[in-house]
């Protein structure tokens, strides 16, 4: 409980993640993705990897909260967040997610992996769930995730 109270201090003092409201789709330029590092699969023609489909829990809450996103370490998965993720969602009424990254828990297998497709993975997911804007969290493996992405989408505050 004391954990989800100070998290919730914390978020109080955060940005959220945000996204133009104008043209989000896979081709409009505010949406342009960024650049990826080349595949670990050995050449088999393909330019860039593909996002996969992530596994995830997502607890509900209020819509007009920007959401909370969990991302687990190198030898972890989703659930390692379960405890904090419900105290969370029942202490701040926020959605709460927590995502298996690629190649982890129950999400998709592939030979290309990289803190750049993982972060490409959860740009495509978020949107998706109507999770942005939202706050990431993260740990080890996650926190570096978290960190590129935030880079990669951060905006001027208003």
């Amino acid at each position: 409980v004391r954990a989800g109270q100070r998290l919730a201090s914390m978020l109080r003092c955060t940005r959220a993640w945000r996204l133009p409201l104008e043209g989000l789709g896979p081709h409009s330029p505010s949406f342009a993705r960024v650049p990826v590092a080349p595949s670990s699969s050995g050449g088999r023609g393909e330019a860039e990897p593909r996002p996969l489909p992530l596994s995830y829990s997502l607890l509900d809450g209020e819509a007009a909260l920007p959401a909370v996103i969990f991302l687990h370490g190198l030898f972890g998965c989703k659930t390692n967040f379960n405890s904090i993720a419900k105290a969370f969602a029942q202490q701040t009424g926020r959605r709460v997610l927590t995502v298996d990254a690629r190649n982890h828990g129950n999400s998709p297998h592939s030979p290309d992996m990289s803190y750049e497709i993982m972060s490409q993975d959860l740009q495509d997911l978020l949107p998706q769930l109507g999770l942005v804007p939202c706050v990431v969290v993260g740990h080890s493996m996650g926190g570096r995730t978290a960190m590129l992405l935030a880079l990669q989408r951060s905006q001027p505050p208003p």
